[in-house]
């Protein structure tokens, strides 16, 4: 190359060999950009050879050589930087090329294969059909001027392949796949193991084989793929520049059996084989933004099967990477930008984050934006961006978002052609948009657009279709809320009824949306039944729900809903309903735990609650207590499973017995695909409908059968299914814990006691709570919030001035409320435990312990302060008779081990009496300073202000058995996972506490504001700091159910602690006792409700 340079540079333009140093040269600048890839190479090769060209008179017999070399490094650059101007350059070029050679030249074929992929280049880019039918022609021309023997004829076959394969993905005639494999097959045969070319013809087979597999579903095809890309591999020798494509190709096909086998171990072989292809990948490369989407591809794959967000955020890295390495023109931009859109979207569906929603929504305007109008992909990507705006609509309720992805779905289905096999599928899309509009904005003009967009759809699609039951079920839908908007008759028993019908019949048993038709049909007979009070209908509805909630497939959250239904129906005939809530009570973890995105979570999680609330009062008034409790205890420890994030039972399985684990979450995912087509691979043929039912029949019976297999195994008795009686007495070991159910149809306290300290026993006892209802429950957290609200009790503060304002006001309000709480809820159940009230001259440890695990509502009001504070009588307070702790579920306070104090026992003590983004609270030093002088001997670790940093303070509780937090606090009201205390550098949310496990904490004081506050909007539980830390592994916490004074707070620390360690001796058993004590001596100081009604005790 050096020589080349220096002749070119020595001789000018008029000597006889200039043009063949150019051309030397040239083709240097090309050998050297193909083994590294360096835009500079490239460069200089297109301005060699173009000064060539220009050097070259028209008859000069190596023209057309020299023109088709210079397109070909236009070609090259095109690839690499995306220009479509060197694309028609090249395009240019290598037809004059072709123009001035006669058929009969021996490089015609050549030219003619050269301008073939060059013109299916530039249709790859625009999409003009013209563009690939002449690709085809001129490839095929080539083949027809190369006689038999040719050594060149293998590859213009496989070029040819090439071109037709296009043509199949653009159009899907299956003709066009069969012929390209034929020629791919004609060109291997036509060579030996040893031909240079052979790798590379291996290659395409393997990949258009493969394509046969994702149109047809043959796993043959599949398997024979990955055998030809293997001996691709075993015969190209390292370091070749096909190498990273190939094992790129390679991983490809083990990611495709993955899918279509769900064995982990082909995933895992498809992430070594990407991950091989960009490592060798040299820098620059035009195909390595490919390389590092696909392998993002298998991590996010990876993520849905195992659902460790490490990987989904490696996949959307590599994504990322694959976005900044591409330049807007590239022609494969707009697919990278759309599918790092989708592992984004995948993150909002498991963290809720809006601003990943936002920008899936601004990677996908994008991707549209840099298509051309009429490009194939365009339609989809509308599809795709008007699905991203769709969901941004659901979460913030922007009608503007609505109206964009109906603008958006309008194009696709406007620019989407009457055959092709995407076009009923976005009717029914675009006809589902209008119905949301219908219902948020009432207009019935888009109640009758969307029940005709609908019908279009069914008109366009043929019988036996997968997808007809579901649009048929659709517009049954929206006929249905034409009934209910006019009433008429017709439109639920011609037309609702009888489409519902239709795709029923449709349907073979064990079709995934089999139990949603059935649930549809069960609610028009019920609405018939309301109208024509016919029993018959009555009786069909149960059946339909019946049929819905016992189904084998389906969503779990139709079956569960169906279930419900099925109970409340009972019900009102006046029969037993304990089986049908008992199949509702078994489906909760599939509503809860198996695929349902955060987004979806608290309002399936609130649906939860009430139905379990229902099911639980249901089961006591048929006196089935045990049956009751089993129920609210599961219940409950699901909605606090899903709502803190915390390790649930799938999680357990997967540390001792990782293969079941793994086989589990394989067939949850596939269940959960086999409810929505727009999760199979987009090139698969339909299958029929037996056969999609068939699949999933097997696929549950699947699911049972490993259920059955995992509850053999030692302590996975329960699993995925309510603990028995027997295991939730132990709760009870150390006093009588009270669950109080709240529901419109009643309202009861069961309460467990224990027999004696002597006997394990417990036994139920059941306290009806005739006086209180939901609606008074209701009334009082809404009169209890506006209180809080009025008396601006946000933040732990030394503002007393702003608190005794309207002072009498409030002092009254609170009597109200703490006097409603005992007179309805905490003297029935005193009266009904025949508690007899200390006096005085009793010491506190006379008092009994009681906890309580409230639900609902009342979950939020202070029990535990409940009284008549208008009389001085002894006994007219919850006070005067127990010590109240709070539990959140059952299974929080079951652990009797005691506690003791080993060598390296550490109270961590942390304050922050100057927060830099926060008022100052001067007292926390002090109060930290008095827990030093009552601690003694015992070791102490003390973090105080620019010391108390999030990764210090998270440090220091693994490492310590008692954790006090003297700080600012704070409870976030939109996301309650980002409540949080607030330290030097930043807040320490909830969700971090609950991701880190605490070894060996016992016990937390956290000496903040709204520690156990918690949000009223999620499922109607208490959410909140204190459940956090006990969840987090603390035996028991005080906090405080709204902001404290600064003032306050010492006094309560000193009188707790000097209990807790009286003698130098560290009991956490005496926490509610101590506390009790110290808020009694804060009571009758005479500090205001307000001041010591939110200190509370949790856990044990």
């Amino acid at each position: 190359m050096i020589l080349c340079q220096n002749a070119v540079n020595v001789i000018n333009n008029t000597d006889p060999d200039i043009s063949k140093w150019l051309f030397n040269l040239g083709h240097c600048n090309i050998s050297r950009f193909d083994r590294f890839g360096q835009i500079e190479d490239i460069n200089e090769a297109v301005s060699v050879l173009g000064r060539m060209v220009g050097l070259l008179r028209d008859e000069d017999p190596s023209m057309h050589a020299a023109l088709s070399i210079l397109a070909s490094s236009l070609q090259k650059r095109f690839r690499l930087s995306g220009n479509l101007d060197d694309l028609v350059q090249a395009i240019l070029f290598q037809q004059l090329a072709v123009n001035i050679t006669a058929d009969s030249h021996p490089n015609k074929p050549e030219l003619l294969n050269n301008l073939g992929t060059f013109t299916q280049s530039r249709f790859e880019r625009l999409g003009d059909v013209e563009d690939l039918n002449k690709a085809v022609s001129f490839k095929q021309t080539a083949v027809n001027l190369t006689p038999d023997g040719h050594p060149n004829r293998p590859l213009w076959l496989s070029n040819l392949g090439s071109a037709i394969q296009s043509r199949f993905e653009r159009f899907g005639d299956i003709g066009d796949l069969e012929t390209g494999i034929s020629l791919y097959q004609a060109a291997i045969d036509l060579t030996s193991d040893s031909h240079l070319d052979r790798p590379c013809l291996l290659i395409n087979l393997g990949n258009s084989v493969q394509a046969r597999f994702k149109r047809l579903g043959d796993v043959r095809d599949l398997e024979r793929a990955i055998s030809l890309l293997q001996a691709a591999v075993d015969l190209m020798p390292d370091g070749h520049p096909n190498k990273p494509g190939l094992l790129n190709d390679i991983g490809n096909s083990f990611q495709s059996r993955f899918e279509c086998l769900g064995n982990i171990k082909d995933l895992e072989r498809a992430i070594l084989f990407q991950q091989a292809a960009v490592d060798l990948a040299p820098n620059g490369h035009p195909d390595e933004q490919n390389w590092l989407n696909n392998l993002g591809i298998s991590f996010q794959l990876r993520f849905g099967r195992l659902g460790d967000v490490r990987d989904l955020e490696r996949a959307i890295s590599l994504k990322q990477d694959a976005v900044d390495r591409t330049p807007d023109h590239h022609p494969n931009k707009p697919e990278l930008l759309n599918t790092l859109g989708k592992s984004l979207r995948s993150r909002f569906e498991r963290l809720g984050d809006i601003e990943d929603l936002d920008r899936v929504v601004s990677l996908r305007q994008a991707a549209v934006e840099l298509v051309p109008d009429g490009h194939p992909s365009k339609t989809r990507l509308l599809n795709s961006l008007g699905v991203s705006v769709l969901s941004r609509f659901q979460r913030l309720g922007k009608v503007e978002d609505l109206e964009k992805a109906l603008s958006f779905q309008r194009a696709a289905v406007e620019s989407t052609p009457d055959d092709h096999p995407d076009k009923p599928a976005r009717l029914s899309s675009l006809g589902s948009i209008v119905e949301l509009r219908f219902q948020r904005l009432g207009e019935i003009r888009d109640l009758e657009r969307a029940i005709s967009v609908f019908q279009a759809a069914i008109n366009l699609i043929p019988d036996g279709h997968p997808d007809k039951p579901g649009m048929l079920n659709n517009l049954g839908g929206s006929v249905y809320s034409r009934f209910e908007r006019f009433g008429d008759v017709g439109d639920l028993e011609k037309g609702a009824i009888s489409f519902y019908q239709e795709a029923f019949d449709l349907t073979p048993q064990g079709y995934p949306l089999k139990a949603d038709i059935l649930s549809h049909l069960g609610e028009l007979f019920l609405s018939r039944f309301y109208h024509t009070n016919c029993v018959a209908d009555l009786q069909r509805a149960i059946s339909f729900f019946s049929s819905s909630a016992t189904s084998l497939t389906g969503s779990s959250v139709t079956r569960f809903e169906s279930a419900c239904l099925w109970a409340i129906l009972l019900r009102m005939e006046g029969k037993k309903s304990l089986h049908a809530l008992e199949y509702a009570i078994n489906l909760l973890p599939g509503v809860a735990w198996l695929g349902m995105p955060i987004t979806s979570q608290y309002a399936e999680l609130t649906k939860s609650g009430n139905i379990v609330r229902y099911a639980v009062a249901v089961a006591i008034e048929l006196e089935e207590y045990e049956t009751a409790l089993e129920w609210a205890e599961y219940g409950r420890s699901i909605v606090w499973q899903n709502l803190l994030g915390l390790r649930n039972p799938s999680d357990d399985l997967g540390r001792i017995h990782p293969k079941l684990a793994s086989q589990l979450k394989g067939i949850s995912q596939k269940l959960e695909e086999s409810l929505s087509r727009s999760k199979l691979p987009k090139e698969a043929e339909p299958a029929s409908l037996q056969e999609v039912a068939s699949r999933a029949s097997i696929l549950a019976a699947e699911w049972d059968r490993i259920i059955e297999e995992v509850r053999k195994l030692p302590d996975f008795e329960n699993f995925l299914k309510a603990k028995t009686f027997d295991k939730l007495t132990p709760a009870a070991y150390e006093g009588p814990v009270a669950i109080i159910n709240v529901h419109r149809l009643r309202s009861d306290a069961l309460i467990l006691i224990p027999h004696d300290s002597q006997d394990s026993k417990v036994s139920i006892v059941h306290i009806p709570l005739q006086s209180f209802s939901r609606q008074m429950s209701v009334n009082l957290l809404h009169d209890f919030s506006r209180l809080l609200s009025s008396a601006e009790v946000r933040a732990r503060d030394t503002r007393r001035s702003e608190r005794v304002s309207c002072f009498v006001d409030r002092e009254d309000a609170f009597k109200r409320i703490l006097h409603s709480l005992w007179l309805h809820v905490a003297k029935p159940i005193l009266d009904g435990l025949a508690y007899k009230v200390r006096l005085p001259t009793h010491g506190p440890g006379d008092h009994s312990r009681i906890w309580w695990c409230a639900t609902g509502s009342l979950a939020f009001l202070p029990i535990h302060a409940a009284g008549n504070y208008d009389s001085d009588i002894v006994g007219e307070k919850i006070s005067d008779y127990v010590i109240s702790s709070y539990t959140p579920t059952l299974t929080a306070i079951l652990e009797q081990s005691q506690p003791y104090v080993t060598d390296d026992f550490q109270i961590l003590t942390v304050a922050q009496p100057s927060t830099p983004y926060a008022s100052r609270l001067p007292n926390t030093e002090i109060e930290i300073n008095q827990i030093k002088e009552i601690v003694g001997v015992l070791r102490v670790e003390s973090l105080i202000s620019e010391e108390a940093t999030t990764v210090r303070v998270l440090q220091a509780m693994k490492e310590s058995n008692w954790i006090h937090l003297a700080c600012h606090g704070v409870q976030d009201h939109k996301e309650s996972m980002k409540s949080g205390f607030l330290l030097h550098d930043k807040t320490l949310e909830l969700s971090e506490l609950i991701r880190e496990p605490l070894p060996k904490a016992e016990f937390a004081f956290l000496s903040a504001c709204q520690t156990a506050k918690g949000d009223e909007k999620v499922a109607e539980e208490s959410v909140h700091l204190a459940a956090g830390m006990l969840f987090s592994g603390c035996k028991g916490v005080i906090g405080t159910m709204w902001s404290i004074q600064d003032e306050d707070a010492p006094k309560v620390t000193k009188a707790v602690y000097e209990r807790m360690l009286k003698d130098g001796k560290a009991n956490r058993k005496e926490a509610a006792r101590a506390l009790h004590e110290a808020v009694k001596e804060l009571r009758e100081s005479g500090a205001d409700f307000l001041s010591w009604v939110p200190f509370i005790h949790m856990g044990r």
